[in-house]
């Protein structure tokens, strides 16, 4: 007899079988509703352990306050990490985030759509050429690249900040690449509200 606690196949959010929204045990529940119930964090829930470490460091690294880069670098390390990866569900899931924290969602969407041709400031195009060379080969990460990225304005612990953002962004892509998280709904509907 099936479970029917288990969303059905054609509900499938992940390669992984979840409960059904609402049916989580009740110490992992409000970790989901601060995070709106979204697909990522119901995937995850699947071990409170997981979910818990997961998004406290997602919490913490991306709170708008307090940081040393500012929100809009740390979601355009996020984007060009994710775009280099092909996370589909990152890359929408920050696109948006990173056209809200520049007040402008359609450079957003360009920057995600070809980090080459996106318009980019110096330092905005250092951090990308940095976060993308920590994804396809950090072996080739040397002096010349701390130079340029001093260059551009930031210091050591600034850096030290982007490397954290650009492989964090590599460890939860290949976390929900392998899982087959979709991204939710929502973020198609709202891309298509803010192209309007």
């Amino acid at each position: 007899m099936p479970d029917t606690h288990l969303a059905p196949a054609a509900e499938a959010i992940a390669r992984v079988h979840l409960p059904r929204l609402g049916a989580e045990p009740e110490n992992i529940r409000a970790l989901i509703e601060r995070h709106a119930g979204e697909n990522w964090v119901r995937t995850l829930a699947l071990n409170p352990d997981t979910a818990r470490r997961f998004a406290s460091y997602f919490e913490d690294l991306f709170r708008v306050n307090g940081a040393r880069l500012p929100l809009h670098e740390r979601e355009l390390i996020a984007v060009a990490v994710s775009a280099t990866n092909g996370c589909g569900l990152c890359e929408i899931h920050h696109t948006i985030a990173l056209g809200e924290a520049l007040g402008d969602a359609v450079r957003a969407r360009r920057i995600a759509l070809d980090l080459h041709l996106a318009v980019l400031s110096p330092r905005e195009r250092a951090l990308v050429e940095f976060a993308v060379k920590v994804t396809k080969m950090p072996k080739q990460i040397d002096e010349s690249v701390f130079h340029n990225l001093r260059a551009a304005g930031l210091d050591d612990a600034d850096i030290i900040e982007a490397l954290e953002v650009s492989a964090w962004f590599n460890h939860t892509n290949r976390i929900f690449i392998a899982l087959g998280v979709q991204p939710d709904e929502k973020y198609f509907f709202r891309d298509a509200q803010d192209a309007q």
